[in-house]
C-alpha cells in the first residue's frame, strides 16, 4: 500500500457514515496527533442528495417511526446515547416540528429525524478528519463496477499473482469516471424487491411504499388499495394513508396474515445479559456447533431469570385472526413489561454469533420454517402506530388477509386482482385499483438487477451467500471471492452482510460491526505509519530490531 492510503466507501447512508465516524475517531485516538495520524484520503460514493439518509431515514412523514428506542440509536457503538444527546442540543421549535415535546430515551421518534442527525454528523466528521489531515471527498454518483488491478499498473489483477495488499481497485461510476483506491468498504444499502418484477411496468403498481409522503399524490382518495406484506413497511404505508385521510378500502395481504408484535411501553430490566463469552462457551461445550434448540434454550433461560412465571405463549402470539391478535398485542403492550421483547432486543449483542455457530441443518430449517414467524415477532412496532391500525380495522376500512397466493394485473381495465385463501382453505379474490409492494427489500444478490452487485458476482470478486447478501469472512467482514479466497482489502457492511451476521437491519448491530471494521483498519494504518516513522518493517517485533 502506498504511504497515503486511499479508502473508498461505497454508500453514504447511515451505515457508511457510522463506519466513517468511527474510523476517524479511532485514527484520532490511535494517532494522538495530526502529525502521527496515518496519511489517508477517503472517497465516499453516494448519489443521493442527502448524505446519511438512505431509504430508511430519508425525508418523509413523521409517521415513519423508529423501531428501536432513541436511547439505542447512535452512529457510535460505544456511545449509545449520542443521538439522544444530539436531540437535547436541538432548538425546541425543531423538535416540535417532529412532534417532540419532551426528550425520552425510551421513545420511538420519527425516522426522518434520525436521518437529519446522521446528515449533520457527517459535516462534523469531515471537519474532524480535516483537522487530522485526512481529506474526505464525496462523489455524487453511484459506483457500477469494481475491478482489481496490480498496484501501479493498468492490467487486471489475476488471483494467485500476489497478495491483495499489492493490488488496487478501480471504481467506475455511472458517469464513466474512474477512481483508484487501495481499500474498499461496501455499504451499498438495501436492494430493491424482486418479488413482483412482472408487475413493475403496470399502471397503479408501486414497487415500494417509500417515500410514503408521495402516496397521496399518486393514489386517489377513494381508491381501493392493496398492500403486499403485513410487516413494518406495510404498517408505514397504512399509517401514511390514514394521515392523508385516505377514504378507500385498504387490504393487506401476506402468507401468514400476521401483524408484527407490539412493543411494550413498560421498560424491562435485564439483570444478566447474554454475553459473547456465554455463546462461545456453549458452542465449545457442544463441539463447536449449536442447534436451534440450543439457541432457544439460552434465550428462554434469560426470560425466566427476569420473570419465573413467563408464559411462552406471549412470544408465539397465538393463531387468532389479525384483528383479535392486534387487540391482544395492544393490551399486553400497555398492561405491563414483556420480558421476551427485552431479551430479544438485548440479544442484538450476540445475534451474529448465535447465527455463526448454528450448524447448516439448523440454519436451513430456520430459513424455511421459522424466518417469517421470527420477523413478525422480533421486528416489533410501537404502540402509537398499532392504535392507528386498530382504529382503521374497527372502522371497517382496513382488512388483513392471510393465505396470499398471487397478484395479477387485470387485462380488460386498470386494476389488479389479489388471490388468497381463507382460514378454511377457500379461494378468495379481491379487486383493487392500486397495489403497493411492501414486502421489504431483497436479500438475494443472485436475483438483483443492481449493476454493481451483478458485476461483482460476474467478475468473481464476490459470491452469494446461501442465506442472503454476499459471503463474508465472519471475523473480519472481508469479501469471499468466487474461488474461496478472502479479500483482506474489501469489506461489506449493512444489508448485504445479512447472510454472515443475520440481523443487519438494526442500527445498533450495524454500528457495532462498523466499529469492529473501523478499529481493524485504523490499527492497520497506524502500524504502517509507525513502520514509516521508525523504519521497522510492518509486523516485525520492534524489540528485536533495536
Amino acid at each position: 500500500m502506498d504511504a497515503s492510503c486511499r479508502l473508498g466507501i461505497v454508500g453514504g447512508g447511515s451505515v457508511g457514515i457510522s463506519f466513517l465516524a468511527q474510523l476517524v475517531g479511532h485514527l484520532e485516538n490511535d494517532g494522538n496527533s495530526a502529525s502521527n495520524t496515518p496519511a489517508c484520503h477517503i472517497t465516499l460514493f453516494e448519489p443521493a442528495e442527502k448524505i446519511g439518509h438512505g431509504t430508511a431515514y430519508q425525508h418523509d412523514l413523521n409517521t415513519n417511526l423508529l423501531n428501536v428506542p432513541a436511547g439505542n440509536m447512535s452512529l457510535y457503538d460505544k456511545h449509545r446515547s449520542h443521538f439522544v444527546q444530539w436531540l437535547a442540543a436541538q432548538p425546541e421549535a425543531l423538535l416540535q416540528s417532529y412532534g417532540i415535546r419532551n426528550i425520552d430515551p425510551a421513545a420511538f421518534y420519527p425516522r426522518p429525524l434520525f436521518g437529519r442527525y446522521v446528515h449533520e454528523q457527517f459535516d462534523r466528521i469531515v471537519a474532524q478528519a480535516a483537522a487530522l489531515g485526512i481529506q474526505v471527498q464525496v462523489v455524487r454518483n453511484a459506483v457500477v463496477a469494481i475491478t482489481r488491478h496490480a498496484a501501479g499498473q493498468g492490467q487486471a489483477y489475476e488471483p494467485g499473482q500476489g497478495q491483495e495488499a499489492q493490488s488496487q481497485f478501480q471504481l467506475t461510476d455511472l458517469a464513466g469516471a474512474n477512481y483508484i483506491v487501495d481499500q474498499l468498504v461496501l455499504c451499498n444499502g438495501n436492494l430493491a424487491s424482486d418479488k413482483f418484477d412482472a408487475l413493475v411496468p403496470c399502471a397503479g403498481f408501486m414497487n415500494s411504499p417509500y417515500p410514503v409522503s408521495a402516496l397521496s399524490q399518486t393514489i386517489v382518495a377513494d381508491a381501493t388499495v392493496a398492500i403486499l406484506g403485513t410487516n413494518l413497511s406495510a404498517i408505514d404505508a397504512v399509517v401514511a394513508l390514514k394521515a392523508h385521510a385516505h377514504g378507500g378500502q385498504i387490504h393487506c395481504f401476506s402468507r401468514q396474515g400476521v401483524l408484527p408484535a407490539v412493543r411494550s411501553v413498560h421498560p424491562t430490566h435485564i439483570p444478566c445479559r447474554l454475553s459473547r463469552s456465554d455463546v462461545h462457551a456453549m458452542a465449545l461445550a457442544k463441539g463447536g456447533r449449536l442447534g436451534l434448540d440450543d439457541g432457544v434454550q439460552m434465550l428462554r433461560e434469560q426470560m425466566l431469570a427476569i420473570d419465573p412465571g413467563f408464559d411462552i405463549r406471549d412470544i408465539e402470539g397465538g393463531s387468532a385472526d389479525a384483528a383479535t391478535l392486534l387487540d391482544h398485542e395492544l393490551q399486553a403492550a400497555c398492561s405491563g413489561p414483556r420480558p421476551w421483547q427485552a431479551v430479544l432486543a438485548a440479544a442484538n449483542e450476540v445475534i451474529d454469533l448465535l447465527w455463526f455457530y448454528l450448524d447448516q441443518p439448523a440454519r436451513r430449517q430456520f430459513q424455511s420454517r421459522w424466518r417469517s414467524r421470527w420477523m413478525s415477532r422480533r421486528a416489533m412496532f410501537p404502540v402509537q402506530n398499532a392504535r392507528q391500525l386498530q382504529c382503521l380495522i374497527e372502522a371497517g376500512q382496513l382488512h388483513i388477509h392471510g393465505g396470499f397466493q398471487a397478484c395479477e394485473a387485470l387485462a380488460d381495465r386498470q386494476g389488479f386482482v389479489l388471490h388468497s385463501r381463507d382460514a378454511a382453505g377457500a379461494l378468495q379474490q379481491q379487486v383493487c385499483d392500486v397495489v403497493i409492494n411492501a414486502t421489504g427489500f431483497s436479500q438475494d444478490v443472485r436475483q438483483s438487477a443492481d449493476p454493481l452487485v451483478t458485476q461483482l458476482l460476474q467478475s468473481g470478486l464476490a459470491r452469494a451467500s446461501e442465506y442472503g447478501g454476499f459471503e463474508l469472512d465472519f471475523d473480519t467482514g472481508c469479501l469471499v471471492s468466487a474461488n474461496g479466497t478472502i479479500a483482506n482489502d474489501i469489506t461489506v457492511l449493512g444489508s448485504l452482510a445479512c447472510g454472515t451476521y443475520f440481523w443487519t437491519v438494526s442500527m445498533d448491530v450495524n454500528a457495532r460491526l462498523a466499529n469492529n471494521q473501523a478499529m481493524r483498519l485504523a490499527g492497520k494504518l497506524c502500524q504502517q505509519r509507525l513502520a514509516q516513522v521508525t523504519g521497522v518493517p510492518e509486523g516485525a517485533d520492534a524489540a528485536t530490531q533495536v
